[in-house]
């Protein structure tokens, strides 16, 4: 436990994410709708939504629509005191619907992705009994080195650090380069969030012996490794040794986009853990209906977190 009350913070990204309207093709003309997305503020949202005291520390641009992403977040279940506004523009990101599904396309250069370091890092994390970390903000040229302060100051005091891969192709050279900093950050953590695609993106096997590659070799944590709608596996990890496994089978939903499931799963699985749930099967079920309830809608989920992962379990 940490030295406060607090429940969670969650580090990372916020953009403001753009959908065509009633998901037209998108042309010189098309209506878009606009909401506030990004992997750290849909984690904290759903943690909130879920009964976690859940604080956000990421950054919001100072142009028009991060005076809106900043009022909309205001009115929100999450603490925005570590919310920085930044004098820049705010990321961007469009949905593209294509015949196969969707594409993303994004503008982070140049604008205020990611969060602004803290000067303290080990007295920003004490009152929280987690801190959550996104691994979209691992780059160097993001918040690499911040992202492994705030890792090893929680560890070296009493909070829990929670990690998700989020791997992106764009963002790495090699998949070596991915692996050392992921291993940089991954020996501190005691819950691991990992998606098949991110271990490819790292060059290992999509498996859980895969994840076990990136670990130290006498590391324990808590792992959940999703598939999409295949069938989710949920391990302990004691002394490097698998311990104790568990899976499942996301329920059936439709999909309106597959942004958000695992920001989804992440933040109900914290918000589980801190309500006391352990067993590994009941939280990878809580997860996996998180994620459906976030792929059935257009951007953040709608209402309480609670009604729809009711409605899908």
């Amino acid at each position: 436990m940490s030295d406060g009350d607090r429940d969670v913070l969650v580090v990372g990204d916020t953009t403001i994410d753009l959908y065509p309207a009633a998901g037209d093709a998108v042309a010189p003309g098309s209506r878009l709708e606009w909401h506030v997305g990004g992997t750290a503020a849909n984690v904290a949202r759903w943690a909130a939504s879920l009964g976690s005291d859940a604080g956000l520390l990421t950054n919001i641009g100072t142009d028009a629509v991060g005076e809106m992403a900043a009022e909309h977040l205001g009115e929100g279940p999450v603490d925005t005191t570590h919310v920085t506004r930044v004098d820049g523009t705010s990321p961007l990101t469009l949905q593209v619907p294509t015949e196969d599904g969707e594409r993303w396309n994004a503008w982070i250069a140049g604008s205020c992705y990611g969060f602004t370091p803290p000067g303290d890092a080990a007295g920003l994390v004490a009152p929280y009994e987690w801190v959550h970390l996104e691994g979209v903000t691992l780059p160097a040229d993001v918040n690499q080195s911040a992202v492994r302060r705030l890792a090893a100051a929680a560890a070296d005091g009493d909070t829990r650090v929670s990690f998700d891969l989020n791997g992106r192709r764009n963002q790495w050279t090699t998949p070596d380069a991915y692996r050392r900093a992921l291993r940089e950050v991954l020996r501190h953590c005691d819950l691991i969030f990992a998606g098949a695609d991110d271990l490819a993106v790292a060059g290992v096997e999509r498996t859980p012996a895969g994840l076990l590659e990136l670990l130290p070799r006498d590391h324990s944590a808590t792992a959940f490794l999703t598939d999409g709608p295949a069938a989710t596996t949920a391990l302990t990890v004691d002394d490097g040794a698998v311990t104790e496994r568990a899976t499942a089978t996301p329920p059936t939903t439709t999909v309106a986009t597959t942004a958000g499931a695992g920001d989804g799963f992440a933040g109900a699985v914290l918000a589980a853990r801190h309500g006391g749930v352990s067993d590994l099967g009941e939280l990878a079920t809580i997860g996996n209906a998180a994620g459906a309830a976030a792929v059935s809608t257009v951007g953040p989920f709608a209402g309480d977190g609670i009604d729809a992962i009711e409605r899908l379990l």
